[in-house]
């Protein structure tokens, strides 16, 4: 296939897919590194991902302590048709939700990792010593 062709073939890429494509070259390396680092501090872990109906996908990482009743989950939706991209956190020991809309612009290292660490620091008391330096200072957000 010419260069040419392969130019096309991602300018013809439907926006869905390319979003879809982000979170999961972008973000699920990052999930997965946290997931992992939980796991290894004896939380109970699993992911999953999707591209549901009107262009929207999701990444969605679930965690919680052997006896916990109900996990805590952090999704991070990407809504193409709206131009956002969601951090929906739920934390199953307190019932709560905290919900933060960005720009797609905002799906880098960073600003995942540092999601990454406000998640598993609210619901599970949980520091991800492994970002020393990755994150954004507190008050970021």
């Amino acid at each position: 296939m010419s260069k040419h062709s392969d130019n096309l073939d991602a300018a013809n890429t439907p926006p869905a897919q390319g979003l879809h494509l982000k979170l999961s070259e972008k973000a699920r390396p990052l999930f997965e590194q946290a997931a992992q680092y939980a796991h290894a501090q004896g939380l109970w872990v699993s992911m999953s991902s999707s591209i549901g109906e009107n262009a929207v996908a999701e990444l969605v990482l679930s965690a919680r302590f052997p006896d916990d009743a109900d996990p805590s989950i952090y999704r991070l939706i990407g809504d193409e048709g709206k131009q956002t991209v969601v951090h929906e956190m739920e934390f199953g020991r307190s019932q709560t939700t905290d919900r933060q809309e960005t720009q797609p612009s905002a799906l880098n290292d960073m600003v995942i990792d540092t999601q990454l660490e406000s998640f598993f620091s609210r619901a599970f008391d949980l520091h991800l010593d492994y970002l020393t330096d990755k994150r954004h200072p507190p008050g970021f957000w």
